[in-house]
């Protein structure tokens, strides 16, 4: 037990050391020496403005003519591409995203016939089968959904499988 208790208080304590990078600390005992001893010039700079940042060095690397030809290559080398479908990716499976922004039916209002559908949900495991909603709705369009619910996916006939909910899809385009 008191093994336990010097570790716990040795690590207490190397978790207590400071915080403070050892840069910061030599940067602040440099700047107290110059300070006391007065000759900045013996000391090494402490830290110093990136040439970028200075103004005066930059005014003498670059000018206005040689910034406006660096502007004139960059618009040289600037291409602009015209907007192309994308393509369709054959074998494929149905795209959720499509069907949702094509569709503007609500959740829950039947379109399709779904009688009898109840046995099927019991025997084949209807929705638990699926690791999404995404998944049954694509499984759901593949095998000729919404028209067609040969495993009970949509017994109450929207369109849309396992409580699958399009609102997302159609508010990211603005339907």
């Amino acid at each position: 037990m008191k093994y336990a208790v010097i570790i716990a208080l040795a690590l207490a304590i190397s978790a207590c050391q400071r915080a403070v990078p050892t840069e910061v600390i030599s940067a602040g005992t440099l700047m107290a020496t110059e300070s006391s001893s007065g000759d900045a010039a013996s000391a090494p700079p402490v830290s110093e403005i990136s040439n970028e940042q200075d103004f005066e060095v930059v005014s003498t690397a670059q000018t206005v003519e040689s910034d406006a030809e660096r502007i004139a290559a960059n618009r040289a080398k600037y291409i602009v591409m015209d907007v192309q479908a994308l393509p369709q990716r054959p074998g494929r499976r149905p795209n959720v995203v499509d069907y949702a922004i094509r569709t503007n039916n609500p959740i829950g209002v039947q379109l399709y016939n779904r009688f009898g559908t109840g046995l099927k949900v019991i025997s084949f495991g209807g929705c638990d089968r699926y690791r999404s909603k995404d998944e049954a709705q694509q499984d759901f369009l593949a095998k000729g959904g919404p028209e067609r619910d040969a495993y009970g996916l949509d017994p109450d006939g929207d369109g849309y499988a396992c409580g699958w909910d399009p609102r997302p899809f159609r508010l990211a385009v603005g339907n």
